[in-house]
């Protein structure tokens, strides 16, 4: 059995209440029925779409005051990712629930990737369904979601995306810590069009999906890349505007953390509730 499972992604809000009622409304967030991970913070939580009862991932909006949202290339946990099979249905009901389009392609609508913000800057990508084995269902899947064919309006949460100084390093050190495998190919992207959909211009983008295993095919990944144009360190603290941690479920909770220790993180509190670790790169890790 697998020491641990991907559990949770904490958000730091302004204001609690609006942005996890704007998640529920643009994105088919749903109301946990326990709040055990905000480990005594205020604030609410709610399953994610896509997954099956009981395994999908939990969001936490905890009160923060701190800091600011990340921007696409900030170091640390960076923004959220959607997969749909209508990208057009998404970021309509995305922009009406009050978010906002960031992405700088002058087609946005027909385009398999977008990039937009929540009403409180957090970064959140909506992309069609890319085969992950080639079979001929799975590509004319995406091949009716490129075109613009497909009426299925639902999402499915598929990454949480970690800008690192050195992906390497940083998916070295995951891969260490979770029962985890590489997902796909190595990426490296760059040129026009992905310029245009990060909205950087002359970015060039390498790194790699991790996929952490135990919720579905594939999914959810950390999505761990490296930028030649690299924005500010965020603030890491857990306390911090924005996506600010991520959290496993452990089997056995004091070995996870012993593993992030040896892998080149930290322990920072222990309660009797959770266990509060940081990265190789001091990014918030919830231990329960």
């Amino acid at each position: 059995m697998s020491n641990e499972r991907f559990a949770y992604v904490q958000i730091g809000a302004k204001n609690v209440d609006a942005l996890a009622d704007f998640y529920s409304k643009a994105l088919d967030f749903v109301p946990a029925d326990k709040d055990e991970w905000l480990c005594g913070k205020k604030g609410k939580t709610f399953y994610c779409p896509g997954y099956e009862d009981g395994l999908a991932p939990v969001f936490g909006f905890v009160e923060a005051e701190n800091g600011a949202a990340s921007k696409i290339n900030d170091v640390g946990f960076a923004h959220l990712c959607f997969e749909t099979r209508n990208v057009k249905a998404a970021l309509k009901r995305f922009v009406k629930c009050g978010g906002t389009f960031v992405s700088t392609l002058k087609c946005p609508l027909v385009n398999p990737c977008v990039y937009c913000a929540d009403p409180e800057g957090n970064i959140v990508e909506f992309h069609i369904p890319f085969p992950a084995e080639g079979t001929g269902k799975e590509k004319a899947v995406m091949a009716g979601s490129l075109l613009g064919l497909m009426a299925d309006k639902s999402l499915r949460f598929i990454h949480v995306n970690i800008i690192s100084e050195d992906w390497k390093k940083s998916i070295g050190f995951y891969g260490d810590i979770c029962d985890s495998e590489w997902f796909g190919g190595m990426k490296d992207h760059s040129g026009g069009y992905k310029s245009k959909v990060i909205g950087i211009d002359g970015v060039h983008v390498v790194g790699q999906h991790l996929w952490l295993k135990g919720l579905g095919k594939g999914f959810p990944t950390l999505e761990i890349f490296t930028y030649s144009i690299p924005g500010n360190p965020k603030a890491c603290n857990e306390t911090e505007l924005g996506i600010n941690a991520i959290g496993f479920k452990a089997v056995d909770p004091a070995k996870l953390a012993e593993d992030i220790v040896k892998a080149g993180g930290r322990i920072i509190e222990t309660s009797a509730d959770c266990i509060l670790a940081a990265d190789n790169q001091d990014g918030r890790i919830y231990i329960r």
